[in-house]
Order: structure tokens, then C-alpha cells, then sequence
């Protein structure tokens, strides 16, 4: 059975720690910044997204890491229960397309939706280049109807 582990975070100014299940973070525990000092200094969070819906995620705050800790298993034992591989692979998922898309923005590369398109779509499914007169004329009417059947104005 996978276990959870801690992984410093990337915070030097305060301590704190991600949690792991597997190669899955699933909360973390953590300083809390800009509270009173007679108020609980530490944090801590229970879930992960994707994998689990908005609800699901648990967090609160406790006077002392092993509190905030204990807390953390309690919230963990009873969301491990309710989530499948398939939540895991969701957040694996993530994890791997957002290291793909920031290394091509760091090779200087757009994504295919970032580049600038002159093609359109007309209404009538066809689908022809803007910025070619002949093309594109025979799709205007089609396109002004569209505009107005749907309450568009320009």
C-alpha cells in the first residue's frame, strides 16, 4: 500500500511541506503567514485537482505541526476511501500536460490555440481563409444571417 510522504516546499521563508501520496500531491501542511501569534500557526489541506470535485477538499489550522499533521491523516483516511485510480491518473494527467506546455512556452513556442488563425468556420460548415477575398464572400451572407438570427450586433 502506497504511503503518504512530505516533500519540502518551495518556500524559503517558511516551513512547509507538500504531501504525497505515491507521486500524487494531495495537500500540504504548511506555516501560515500574517496571523496574530496567539492565533494557530499552522495550515494544512487535504485533497487534489483534478481528482477531487471543489467539495471534497478538506483544510483547517492547528497550533502545532503535529496537530496539523494529525489532522491531515484524519481528513486523508477519509478521502483516500472515496477516490479511484481513475482520480489519480486525472491529476498525473495534469501534472504532465502543464510540464509539456511550459516547456514549449520555455523553447519560445505557442500552443496551437495561442496562434494567430485566419481561417473561420461559416455556418454553413465550410470552413475558408478570411483574408482571401474569394473566398470569403461567398460565406458573408451566411454570416450576417447567423449575426442576426442570433441577436448579434455590430
Amino acid at each position: 500500500m502506497t504511503e503518504l510522504t512530505r516533500r519540502r516546499a518551495s518556500d524559503p521563508h517558511r516551513k512547509g511541506w507538500n504531501v504525497f501520496y505515491g507521486d500524487v500531491q494531495v495537500g500540504w501542511i504548511d506555516e501560515r503567514a500574517g496571523v496574530p501569534t496567539d492565533a494557530d500557526q499552522w495550515g494544512w489541506s487535504c485533497g487534489f485537482y483534478p481528482g477531487c470535485d471543489s467539495g471534497q477538499h478538506t483544510s483547517g489550522s492547528a497550533a502545532s505541526f503535529e496537530e496539523a499533521r494529525g489532522a491531515f491523516e484524519v481528513a486523508w483516511a477519509t478521502l483516500l476511501p472515496t477516490r479511484t485510480e481513475a482520480d489519480f491518473e486525472a491529476w498525473r494527467h495534469q501534472r504532465d500536460w502543464t510540464e509539456r506546455k511550459r516547456a514549449m512556452w520555455n523553447r519560445g513556442e505557442k500552443l496551437p490555440s495561442q496562434q494567430a488563425s485566419s481561417l473561420m468556420r461559416c455556418p454553413c460548415g465550410e470552413t475558408f481563409d478570411s483574408h482571401i477575398p474569394a473566398e470569403s464572400y461567398q460565406h458573408r451572407q451566411h454570416i450576417y444571417d447567423t449575426q442576426k438570427n442570433d441577436g448579434i450586433r455590430r
